[in-house]
This record gives C-alpha cells, structure tokens and sequence, in this order.
C-alpha cells in the first residue's frame, strides 16, 4: 500500500531512504566475488568466461559459440513481425536525429599576438556496450547504447548480452542492434562480460568505453574496472519522481508510477502534489490497476517499500523536494510546467505536462533514457554522444608569442621548485637572443584551419 505523508521532515527522511536504498546490496562479500571474476577472466579469458556462463547461467557455450553468426543476424529478421520493426526503425530514427545535435564542434581561435589555441573532438577506437538479457528483452537500451556510439563515429563497435536458455538472444534485440549499425555481438553477460570488455579475452576484443546498465555485479564490475576504461555511469534501480497538480488524472498519475515500480522490485516511484484529495484517489488507482497486473508480486514490493505519495504545502515545496532527491525521471504533471520548470535544479529527464509520460522517453522521443540514478543527477547526465568521444587542448605559440610570456612561465615554475620545466623556456629565449636560427625553428601559423577537419 502507497504511503500518504505530510510533515516535512518525515518526507525528507523517507526521500533519503529511497536514494540510499542500493546501498546494502554494495555488501563486500559481493565486491570481494566480482574482484575475483575479473582477476580469472583477465588471467585466464575464454576459459573463465565459459566457466562462469556454466556456473552463473547454467549455459554450456564453447569459444567459438561466444560471438552470435551471421546466420543468426540474419534469421533474427524473420522472427520479428513487421509491426515490431517499424516501431524499432521508428525509434531509431527519433534517436539519431536528437543525438546528432549532441555533436561538439572543434575549434580554433587565432590571437592577435600569434598564440593559436584550441579544442578537437575525437572518438575513442572501440566501445563495448553491455545489454541486459536472458529472462528479459531490451531492443529500446540497444538502441540508446548503440546509436550516440555510432553519431560519435566510433570506429569499432561490440555488444554483449546474456543468453537465455537454448543458447538464444532474444532477436528483436538482435535486430535493433542490426538497425543501429552493430553487427559484432557475443553471449556473454555478468561480470565477466564487463571484464572481458574491459581486458580483452582470445575472442573479445578489450574496448576503450564500456556503456549499459546491469545487475547490482554488473555495476560493482564496472565501478571496479573504471580507470582502465571509462564508464558511462553506475546505473542504479530505475525511479520516477512526479508532481502533480489537482487537475492531474490520478488514473494516469498511478500508471506513470506503476511504469516505474515494475522495472524492479528497488525501484522507486513517488508522488508530490499539494492536493490531499488527488493522493486518495492516486493510492486506491495503484491498488487497483495492481490487481490483474502481470507482474503484480515484483511490482508490490517496489510500491510497498518504495513508493511514496508527499502531501505538500506549496509547489515551491515540491521543487525543493525534488531538487533534494534529484531523480532520475521528473514528471510536471501540472497546468504550467514551463514555469515549474525554471526552477528545477537536478533531474536525469523532464516530461512536462499531463500528455507526456516517461514511457515515451524510455521507446522514441530521442533523448536518451540512460541516466543518472541515486541522487547522481546532481552531478551527472544522460548517456550521449561526448561518452564515446575525448578532446584534446590545441597549443601553439610563435616565438615571439613566447617571449612575451617566458619570464612569467619562469617565475611560476620557479616558484614550484621545477628546474627543466623554465629551463625549456630560458634556452629557447636564449637561443632567440643569440640570434641562432639553426636552434630556433620558426613556426608558421596559419588560419587555413577552421576546426573543420580537426
């Protein structure tokens, strides 16, 4: 049964709950059995793959049965109807066209006193994006994963994802992958997928970014592996903050909440309004649309133990609650959403309005629906394209641009007790007062370059 609270400071207590609710399943005796998956795949590789796909899946796989064939691409076609992959195609589409705009320009900027600076964007040489599977099918995370890889023009692309019983990926994430332009997919999952991206194995190529969320050994792997790959983000439970006003539709407003709860039995999904009546009628509808619910025992316990309905005083109450808790998907089910709107600080995605439920976000709105979980959107921000990408600082300075400035250099680097470090500017100079050109190569700055092909 959803919880009506309406003192402040109990609501406060329970939000903070919610967002450290993860925090005992980061048990050390988890940890300590994903540090030793991740030490036997990278000293041992296929074989320790194998082994875990036994173990943990209870899947018998050889080498060569790691990578999904050709044949299976393609058969993977024939077994989704045509309705299923216009809507894939569909989705795909919304996505490109919204993570194009994501695209960084490079630059350059030409000074008047013949310093050249700059930044240029370019992509890492391989990604490896892991996809939940076996039991469940997610063709929509392939397509986010997938697709802000391939606008980042990453050169080499690979995906992982568990296989349920009779060795099968579910096809229409075989085809989504297929659609996003990824055709090198392997059946592993767990952890050891995460540390045969990240070290590489005799049939798994080691990758530079690991993306895609996962189980809680799924996350502790990548938190572990970080450092020697990036990582998109700890992906925690999936949650739903909404804010509703009295003209919201408490039928819409609990199946907005039930689209959360029944992610995961941690997942989260909460209520702010400053209508008493409209919590009444928002628990008896989850209770109700609860009772014929195909994943009804999941679902309870998510909205049992944390779904929450917060009865405030004002809406600017309700920002700041939600500032507090930073979710990851921000519902403004309110007549003005706009102006609800100036004032939220820290949310993963915003829906706004009473038409737009985050359903469309997580299928084909375009935005990505890999965000931050926890309380991480204070700081952190949905999967895209600057993922798959880095940037290199552009530095260059004729030598009478580094004469102008040699004497500060060498005071600052003085001043840090580094030797070679002024060293490197005092020969120049020296060089340049001598007037010993054969030290000295004078460098052309040209303006031919306008970061188009940086």
């Amino acid at each position: 049964m959803l919880r009506i609270i309406t003192e402040w400071v109990e609501a406060q207590a329970e939000l903070k709950r919610i967002t450290e609710r993860t925090h005992d399943d980061m048990a050390i005796h988890k940890e300590t059995t994903v540090r030793e998956i991740l030490r036997n795949v990278r000293e041992k590789g296929d074989e320790a793959l194998l082994n875990y796909t036994s173990e943990f899946d209870h899947i018998t796989l050889t080498s060569e049965e790691l990578k999904i064939s050709g044949s299976e691409l393609d058969a993977a076609y024939q077994q989704v109807n045509k309705d299923l992959l216009s809507s894939i195609r569909l989705a795909a589409k919304q996505i490109k066209a919204f993570h194009r705009q994501q695209i960084p320009k490079s630059w350059v900027q030409f000074g008047d006193d013949e310093v050249v600076l700059g930044k240029r964007y370019t992509p890492v040489d391989r990604a490896g994006l892991y996809v939940p599977g076996g039991q469940a099918a997610y063709p929509s995370t392939v397509l986010m994963n997938a697709i802000p890889a391939q606008v980042a023009k990453v050169p080499k692309i690979v995906m992982v994802t568990p296989p349920s019983q009779g060795k099968k990926i579910n096809p229409a994430v075989l085809v989504a992958a297929q659609e996003a332009g990824i055709q090198e997919i392997y059946r592993i999952g767990g952890a050891q997928a995460i540390a045969a991206l990240a070290y590489g194995t005799e049939t798994i190529p080691k990758v530079d970014v690991i993306t895609g969320p996962g189980n809680i050994y799924v996350t502790l792997a990548k938190k572990i592996v970080y450092g020697t790959v990036g990582i998109d983000s700890l992906a925690g439970p999936s949650e739903v903050l909404i804010i509703a006003d009295s003209e919201a539709n408490p039928v819409y407003v609990a199946a907005d909440m039930l689209a959360q709860a029944e992610h995961d039995s941690l997942a989260a999904a909460i209520l702010l309004t400053t209508d008493l009546e409209l919590a009444r009628q928002v628990v008896v509808e989850v209770e109700r649309q609860l009772e014929d619910h195909p994943r009804r025992t999941l679902t309870e316990k998510a909205i049992a133990h944390y779904g929450l309905v917060v009865v405030v005083s004002s809406f600017e109450d309700a920002v700041e609650l939600s500032n507090q808790f930073a979710p990851e998907h921000l519902e403004l089910e309110v007549s003005d959403p706009w102006e609800l709107l100036e004032n939220i600080r820290h949310a993963g995605a915003i829906f706004l309005g009473y038409s737009t439920p985050e359903a469309v976000g997580d299928y084909l709105a375009g935005p990505n629906h890999t965000l931050p979980t926890s309380g991480a959107a204070r700081y952190a921000s949905a999967l895209g394209v600057e993922t798959f990408l880095k940037h290199s600082s552009l530095v260059q300075y004729s030598p009478t641009a580094l004469q102008k400035v040699a004497s500060d250099i060498d005071l600052l680097a003085t001043a840090e007790g580094l030797h070679s470090h002024a060293n490197s500017v005092r020969l120049r100079m020296k060089a340049h007062e001598h007037e010993q050109p054969e030290l000295v190569k004078q460098e052309t700055i040209s303006q031919e370059h306008d970061g188009k092909n940086l």
